[in-house]
């Protein structure tokens, strides 16, 4: 896969988890949800059905079939670096550059969450471009019938 290409879907997953952090954001302040749990469970979690659906898509595209096995194994560089991510986002020093962005009131919860928000999409191009020549390329077990050329 080009390198191009490899650009191009790091940057749709790291979008997709700037989103879904901002809007597991939204169910913890409407729906008082465990913002804990939904950090450290939900997001990683959903982040890896995310890159799974994703790397899919492409080695449906490029080889005409799906290698589960080999996907499933690819994608899991996204949840780890997810998770390396919240740990860094721990600090306040790591946090800080993007919190200082916002104005005094709107900092505390704001604040930490787009910072998370911010090293989420980090987290999601370097997990994707780490992972996606192993996750994508055409592996020999494949699910369905090639596409015919």
């Amino acid at each position: 896969m080009g390198s191009t290409n490899t650009f191009i879907l790091s940057l749709c997953i790291g979008v997709s988890l700037f989103t879904l952090t901002l809007l597991l954001a939204y169910v913890h302040t409407t729906y008082n949800i465990s913002l804990t749990l939904l950090k450290w469970v939900v997001l990683p979690v959903l982040g890896y059905g995310i890159t799974v659906g994703f790397n899919s898509f492409i080695q449906v595209i490029n080889c005409g079939s799906v290698n589960i096995k080999q996907i499933a194994l690819g994608s899991l560089s996204v949840p780890l670096a997810i998770l390396f991510g919240l740990v860094l986002t721990l600090s306040s020093f790591i946090r800080s550059p993007v919190e200082s962005a916002f104005g005094s009131k709107e900092r505390g919860l704001y604040g930490l969450i787009f910072a998370i928000a911010f090293w989420m999409f980090w987290a999601g191009m370097f997990g994707e471009s780490f992972s996606s020549g192993f996750a994508q390329s055409c592996g020999t077990q494949s699910v369905g019938k090639p596409l015919p050329k």
